[in-house]
């Protein structure tokens, strides 16, 4: 039989020796428990004298083995003699570790903390989502599926190359707590009275279950009554066991659910067996949020994933549910609640709300996909799927160093102690970034935006920077020279370790996008997921090398890699000013050499020898250029269509490659019709971009579907800042569609002071939309009590506490608007909950609006048009201040700028 990895874990059998249990789902959807005996711990130690420090080991009672490795970081012609000292109890390793390095010879110890299953899979190929082929299974019948349990020696597993995804179970959950006097329920006195559950697929034909904290007299099948509290979590605990879920997730569960059962359980004596080998759920709190496992499992909290995937203004399930599937949930007030609860009037309402919130996330997960790119992570790292999810980006790359650096013979260090880290950190200035060009400030008309593919990764692969190629002590032969400094062995001496990992990662994504091309809908999202993963892979290693808390830390590594792309960057301005200028006559882009030495390239084009007489000239200059993307000005007396801007982008980038070390490659990406460059890293552009791309790349417009599709594309301006109300997102929007799309300067100044107009006129109770565009969120991060200083929305979360009202979770945003105040009201008591705001009929400040969300970036908009603030601020019965000839009634041309 063969299954698919979902977990691991290591228990120890009669003789306390360690039994890796592996667990995962069938082919079939069958759950497998595979128990593999036979490996042991191990770590390495380099030693001025191998041979007494071999011996001091031994003494010890250890096994140990000397042989030829290599030191993790720097070019090393031949390896060194190390020991290899293996152990028989995982947890008794940081012990040795400990005794081993107070040998007088020993000078370093290596390995030393990766977790014990870690290094099971490392060393025999498996990984996360990994399909693993072991003989048949003793099995254990269930009442929906089956389990499979298997014992077996180490060399019968044998890893399987699939692609598939075995059929996985979800489980999604949700927990309403009894609130205490319109209070927010707390775990140490306010008992859970209902569990929501929804399935995929169904759990003896039922796709959801309510449990009910008491007797109920309902004949429903997806309501189940309970005698009490405990009875209500044993309850649920046995549904688990029951359905035996690959997958359980919830929302915010990680920080409030999940917490919150266990509290609970513990104070009932209830035991919360919900792992597959009966253990309880692990709770771990990382830099400020919680992290949980179930053995077996993959436990996924939707929250901080849905907050890193998608930009919303705020993240409450009802928010995401509305923004991203367009599903409706009904919030209820916690008094509401506790008096349904205590009267039993309206309990029917309270179940569907509750059971409402289960299938959300149901939903949510399976709509979105929201799995698919984490199980392509950990296909494509070997990291397990638990990991991945809660947030190990340094992980996956570890993972593929450490399976790659095993194979090469080369030793990982341990991870730095908060004293090193601490240390690195201070030295986080020597890092140097990308080059930012100064960008021509106004509006730019006809801009080409040419990319470069996998920039930070190319550039190590064609410069074969790694940790195992630059210079430390022996020098080789040949060397690349960085511009920051820093040596590396050449390619013809030896290929780098991570160039080589990075070629893989780039060649398996170039050849899964190929076939997202032809594939059908579902085998395109799943292939979609994969591409994506590596390219997260693909661009982490950069920074994993100037990470202060990596087992492999390189400034010289990672400064290499950003001076070479500064390098990249200017030199590829000056190439394309180079160029100059660009022709295109019948259907093809030439450049001015490919041209008849005989013609003159400032004569008119139909002058120009060996040319159609239609011949144009469209003479070419970098507006801008970021890191990875340099922005290219089209000039010509005619106009340009978007196939005529991809035929000259093409011919650049193509032209440019040529000259670059393989495998670094410079795209034509999109045409700008029209720009507005505001400083460094603040734009907004009019950009056409291809729909569809044509199969066979071609010089020539004829033949390729002209297909294109137009969107407007902002950075670093307050239309993509959560930290800015709506009103100024929409305003600066259509200011940008009027400027860029229509040309349309004068009616962008007026919707402007339109919307400054409607600012003042507004009435709070009958202007709903209005208000709703005011509203302003922000994180609450942590407790309130744990706030130094007051901000408004901590100050707001406390006065809807002593109003009785729900309170936003820690984690959550929380949504408020600005109202007036009197003369000593300070800014930070003045945000107000909008609902009581309305109930209330309090009055919106409307000038900090206008002053503090509106005008300063609008202004900043309006800049390279000479309008000023007076300008913005006129009714619509003034006439205008605009800087330009008011005798011509019509609009503007964006040339008169």
């Amino acid at each position: 039989m063969r299954f698919q990895l979902l977990d691991a874990n290591y228990v120890y059998d009669r003789n306390g020796h360690p039994v890796v249990q592996l667990f995962g789902v069938s082919d079939g959807g069958d759950s497998v428990i595979c128990r593999v005996s036979g490996f042991r711990p191990y770590f390495y130690a380099s030693a001025h004298d191998i041979t007494h420090a071999a011996e001091a080991v031994r003494s010890m009672g250890l096994d140990v083995e000397i042989v030829e490795r290599y030191e993790p970081i720097g070019y090393q012609s031949k390896p060194s003699e190390m020991l290899r000292i293996t152990a028989i109890d995982p947890k008794s390793v940081r012990e040795l570790r400990d005794r081993v390095r107070e040998i007088p010879s020993v000078k370093a110890v290596y390995e030393t903390d990766i977790l014990f299953k870690n290094r099971f899979l490392i060393d025999t190929g498996l990984g996360g989502m990994a399909w693993v082929k072991v003989p048949d299974a003793e099995r254990c019948e269930m009442r929906d599926r089956r389990r499979f349990i298997v014992d077996l020696p180490m060399d019968k597993l044998a890893p399987e190359d699939l692609e598939s995804t075995a059929p996985l179970r979800f489980m999604a959950f949700d927990i309403e707590c009894l609130p205490q006097n319109g209070e927010m329920p707390r775990p140490e006195s306010s008992p859970v009275i209902l569990i929501s559950m929804a399935f995929h697929p169904p759990y003896r034909g039922l796709s959801d279950l309510v449990l009910v904290g008491k007797e109920i007299s309902c004949e429903r099948p997806d309501v189940e009554g309970c005698a009490d509290e405990k009875a209500l979590i044993s309850r649920f605990v046995s549904v688990i066991d029951d359905y035996d879920p690959d997958i359980l997730a919830g929302y915010n569960s990680n920080e409030f659910d999940i917490p919150y059962l266990r509290e609970r359980a513990s104070r009932l004596g209830i035991e919360m067996d919900v792992g597959r080998d009966g253990s309880t759920w692990l709770i771990k709190s990382i830099g400020g949020s919680k992290n949980v496992a179930v053995t077996g499992r993959v436990v996924v909290d939707l929250l901080p994933i849905i907050r890193s995937s998608f930009s919303l203004k705020q993240y409450t399930l009802r928010s995401a549910a509305m923004e991203l599937i367009g599903e409706e949930k009904r919030d209820v007030n916690p008094a509401r609640m506790e008096s349904i609860w205590l009267e039993g009037d309206g309990l029917p309402d309270l179940i569907s709300y509750s059971r409402r919130d289960a299938v959300l996330v149901m939903q949510l997960l399976l709509r979105l996909r929201l799995m698919d790119k984490y199980m392509a992570l950990a296909r494509a790292s070997g990291s397990l799927l638990q990991d991945i999810v809660n947030g190990g980006q340094s992980g996956m790359v570890e993972s593929l160093l450490l399976r790659r650096f095993r194979s090469h013979g080369r030793v990982l260090p341990p991870k730095p102690d908060s004293e090193e880290s601490d240390e690195r950190f201070m030295d986080a200035d020597e890092l140097k970034g990308g080059a930012v060009l100064t960008p021509v400030k106004g509006l730019v008309e006809n801009v080409l935006i040419l990319d470069y593919k996998s920039l930070y990764p190319t550039i190590m692969m064609a410069h074969n920077i790694c940790y195992s190629t630059v210079v430390t002590k022996e020098r080789p032969p040949e060397v690349v020279k960085s511009p920051s400094g820093g040596d590396f062995a050449a390619p013809s001496v030896c290929r780098g370790i991570v160039p080589e990992i990075l070629k893989e990662l780039l060649e398996k994504r170039t050849e899964t996008k190929r076939l997202m091309k032809s594939a059908g809908e579902a085998e395109r999202a799943f292939l979609d997921a994969k591409q994506y993963a590596l390219k997260i892979l693909l661009n982490s290693f950069y920074g994993y090398s100037g990470y202060a808390r990596a087992r492999l830390y390189s400034l010289v590594l990672a400064n290499a890699v950003t001076s070479f792309g500064r390098h990249n960057i200017i030199r590829t301005k000056e190439m394309i000013e180079e160029i100059g200028s660009v022709y295109i006559a019948d259907g093809k882009a030439l450049l001015p050499w490919e041209i008849s030495a005989t013609s003159s390239t400032t004569s008119k084009p139909s002058s120009v020898a060996g040319l159609n007489p239609d011949a144009r000239r469209y003479d070419l200059s970098v507006v801008y250029g970021d890191t990875d993307s340099v922005f290219v000005r089209i000039s010509s007396d005619q106009g340009i269509s978007p196939e005529e801007a991809e035929l000259i982008g093409r011919k650049i980038a193509e032209t440019i490659t040529s000259k670059l070390p393989e495998p670094m490659e410079l795209v034509f990406e999109a045409f700008a019709r029209r720009a507005i460059f505001l400083a460094k890293k603040r734009y907004a552009l009019w950009l056409f971009e291809r729909a569809s791309t044509p199969s066979k790349p071609s010089d020539s417009v004829e033949g390729s579907e002209s297909v294109w599709r137009d969107r407007i594309k902002v950075r670093g301006m307050e239309t993509v800042r959560r930290d800015w109300c709506d009103l100024t997102s929409k305003t600066l929007r259509r200011c940008l569609e009027l400027i860029l799309k229509e040309g349309r300067v004068d009616d962008a100044v007026q919707h402007v002071r339109d919307v400054i107009q409607r600012l003042r006129d507004m009435d709070i109770r009958r202007d709903r939309e209005l208000l709703d565009d005011l509203v302003l969120t922000r994180r609450f991060t942590k407790d309130a009590s744990s706030y130094k200083n007051k901000q408004p929305h901590i100050q707001l979360v406390e006065k809807m506490r002593r109003r009785g009202r729900r309170v936003p979770a820690v984690g959550d945003r929380v949504a408020f608007i600005i109202v007036k105040g009197g003369k000593k009201t300070l800014f930070v008591d003045r945000a107000e909950d909008p609902e009581y705001a309305v109930e209330n009929n309090l009055p919106v400040d409307t000038e900090y609006y206008i002053e503090k969300q509106l005008l300063p970036p609008v202004l900043r908009l309006f800049m390279p048009f000479d309008v000023g603030r007076e300008s913005l601020l006129q009714c619509r019965s003034q006439k205008s201040l605009l800087h330009f000839d008011q005798k011509a009634q019509k609009q503007r041309s964006l040339l008169d700028f």
